[in-house]
């Protein structure tokens, strides 16, 4: 806490009438800029008078909280750490190079925050239970003889929905083009407002995030769908909300971003937002579509140009051309058919209308020039769809990045049973290849993709503590490893229609060849389970605790000893945005172990399906005991006497 921070400027522009904004004649802006700097009044520090100053990490955090407190409808400008310019030439390239106007109370600093674990953060014990992948001949009736099991500690999920009312109001006030052309699916949204049934027809879940090191924040993206009916399961149409949280998790409001652009200059992006995605959509035609963007998970590349880009990976409903029959050289009838495929987001960059989703050309002006977030579909080999693709895991190369100095390729677990794995080119317009497949036996099975899967070795080299060089040391040659979230989904096992928990998934390449090393059973850290319907039992309905995406990952040292923090984010009852942390386990499968079986030279299993199935076996059984708990503690209430004390 008491870190000082070198040269960080807080800019405020002293009490005018109206903003600063560039002029035609740049030459005379300039002039009256110097004369008023002569006075002292123009610029000048929210804690001092001086451009620059030194401050303690807590009066960086006070500038800012004030700022949200006390000036919420001003902007909080953040450059990045890495902004090429010194920090006393920062307003004069926004002004003159950005082109923006700067208000008397705006804040605009660069960053110099560093990552941080929240303050105050309990934790409870928890132990998961894993099934390896050591043998190629075992069965699942030996699944004793596979499982290990591991300690590891869990904090309680802390929420981070919105004020759902408060961001469509404002989103409907402001009518920008892109209200404008999403509005027809939900007419009723003043009507809504003014009645105050919104939390009946809008929900919000499936948070995903990154924290910016550049930027000192965490960037999120969630999933706001509006239905008609009130039903969960039969969304109209999802937007997809973006929001900037600073590193204690306090959101931040009116957040200017100052990004990197492809050709090495830079542009602002305000926050919060809903982001302009540009998806295929007809009002006409509503049942049974799901339009928008859907399963959302954000994860950060390192791209050509050097610096670290956030994109998503959601699957949308859209259509192709099937065929089409013609008359005559002027009448003709195009068929399409339907399919719910998976697209890539470039969160940063962005196209112009809809050309690259929609094969007929449009006649709508306003699409055509519309500027939209940068998408492309992410296509399977040969360019083949399936009526439906959802639930790929995804994960990137650290070895192909320390080669080519950028992330080329991603990765996708497409499926965890019958393990098949995609590599799917970032910026080349081309299909997928098939990286890995153990058999040719197609279906997805019981276990899904929840959240991304982070690369070990990466994690490893962030970090320069001595006791990581000889772990380092340790692993085996072209040996790579992943761990991540999946989720499987029991159907019928005795408690609701469906159960969802996270399962611990880690992922291993040898050379050419891919296993999952550990599979885990169901576990929910203590999570609380919130009923799907208010008022209904637990077991009616959906019971569900979905992993969305991994926030960070950290290792800190902790009396000398090292400890790693995992931040991950879920969905409750298919209607919470919510961040939890792990502590352990890295330790529990690597740091801690003296000789970890991930890193044994020799490796089998590379074809087995045991350790999923015995993952899947415990998931019914924890299911099931699950439901008996449940239901007698729900007999329980039920035969306790009622107080008849008014």
């Amino acid at each position: 806490m008491n870190q000082v921070l070198n040269s960080v400027l807080y800019t405020k522009l002293a009490s005018q009438k109206s903003p600063i904004r560039k002029t035609k004649n740049w030459f005379a802006l300039m002039l009256v800029i110097a004369l008023v700097s002569i006075s002292s009044t123009l610029i000048y520090s929210r804690y001092n008078l001086t451009d620059e100053v030194v401050v303690l990490t807590e009066e960086h955090e006070k500038i800012i909280a004030d700022q949200q407190a006390n000036h919420l409808d001003k902007r909080t400008i953040i450059f990045p750490n890495s902004f090429p310019l010194a920090d006393s030439k920062l307003v004069e390239y926004y002004i003159k190079d950005l082109e923006e106007a700067l208000d008397s109370q705006d804040l605009l600093f660069r960053n110099r925050f560093t990552h941080r674990l929240p303050e105050g953060l309990s934790y409870k014990k928890e132990e998961i239970e894993l099934f390896s992948a050591w043998s190629d001949d075992i069965t699942d009736k030996q699944c004793p003889t596979l499982s290990k099991k591991i300690k590891v500690e869990g904090s309680p999920p802390a929420n981070k929905n919105s004020d759902l009312k408060k961001i469509l109001t404002k989103f409907m006030t402001e009518d920008s083009i892109y209200y404008q052309e999403v509005k027809p699916f939900f007419p009723d949204l003043k009507k809504q407002l003014d009645e105050d049934t919104i939390d009946k027809h809008w929900f919000q879940l499936i948070g995903s995030s990154v924290y910016l090191q550049q930027y000192g924040v965490h960037l999120m993206i969630s999933r706001v769908f509006y239905t008609q009916t009130g039903q969960k399961v039969q969304p109209v149409i999802s937007l997809s909300y973006l929001q900037v949280f600073d590193r204690d998790w306090n959101e931040l409001e009116n957040v200017e971003l100052i990004v990197p652009k492809e050709d090495g200059s830079y542009k602002p992006i305000l926050y919060p937002q809903f982001a302009t995605m540009p998806v295929y959509h007809n009002e006409k035609q509503t049942k049974g579509r799901f339009y928008g963007v859907e399963d959302p998970r954000i994860q950060l590349i390192t791209n050509p140009q050097g610096y670290e880009e956030p994109i998503i990976v959601y699957n949308s409903h859209h259509r192709k051309i099937r065929e089409t029959e013609f008359d005559n050289d002027a009448e003709g009838t195009v068929k399409f058919k339907s399919y719910r495929s998976i697209f890539m987001a470039w969160l940063w960059r962005t196209q112009t209308g809809k050309s690259n989703l929609e094969e007929l050309p449009t006649t709508d002006a306003t699409v055509r020039t519309m500027e939209y977030i940068k998408v492309k579909e992410i296509r399977r080999p040969n360019d083949e769809r399936s009526s439906t693709e959802k639930n790929w895991a995804l994960f990137v190369n650290h070895q192909e990045r320390l080669e080519y100095g950028y992330d080329n390729y991603m990765y996708f677990v497409y499926q965890f049973r019958n393990l098949k794995i995609l590599k799917c080119p970032i910026y080349e317009d081309e299909s997928c290849t098939w990286e890995y497949q153990a058999d040719e036996k197609m279906g997805s099975g019981l276990l899904h993709g929840g959240s991304e899967l982070i690369n070990i070795n990466k994690l490893l080299d962030q970090y320069d503590y001595p006791e990581f060089q000889t772990l380092k040391d340790k692993i085996p040659k072209d040996r790579e490893l992943w761990i991540g979230l999946a989720r499987a989904v029991m159907v019928n096992c005795g408690c609701g229609s469906k159960m969802y928990r996270p399962n611990l998934v880690v992922l291993m390449k040898q050379g050419k060849d891919y296993k999952f090393a550990y599979v885990s059973s169901f576990f929910s850290l203590g999570i609380v389970i919130l009923p799907w319907e208010k008022g209904k039992s637990l077991c009616e309905g959906k019971n569900l605790i979905i992993p969305n995406g991994i926030s960070s990952w950290t290792i800190e040292r902790e009396d000398e000893k090292l400890v790693d923090y995992m931040a991950f984010t879920i969905s409750r009852k298919d209607s919470t945005v919510e961040v939890v942390h792990m502590k352990g386990l890295l330790n529990a499968l690597l740091l801690d172990d003296p000789h970890p079986r991930l890193l044994d030279t020799d490796q089998q299993g590379f074809t087995t399906n045991t350790q999923v199935d015995c993952a899947l076996n415990a998931s019914k059984n924890f299911c099931q005991v699950y439901a008996a708990n449940i239901k007698a503690i729900e007999n329980v209430e039920e035969e306790e006497p009622k107080d008849d004390k008014q």
